[in-house]
């Protein structure tokens, strides 16, 4: 099992590659709610908010800050 330390977590400001979702690709993120592990991320392609698993378990990378 790879360890959760593996995988950068994004932090509010970040762009993330969405790995999950082709339809989604590139997104910032808007804002991290700790208390549900969720973060905003709007992508720009769709033109469309959506709520993502914050805890990076592979399902995208962190591109940028």
């Amino acid at each position: 099992m790879i360890p959760m330390s593996f995988y950068n977590t994004a932090s509010q400001g970040s762009w993330i590659k969405d790995e999950f979702r082709a339809d989604r690709s590139l997104g910032y993120v808007l804002n991290i709610d700790k208390e549900t592990n969720m973060m905003l991320v709007r992508f720009p392609k769709i033109n469309k908010d959506s709520w993502v698993v914050w805890e990076n378990r592979g399902h995208y990378i962190v591109i940028g800050k």
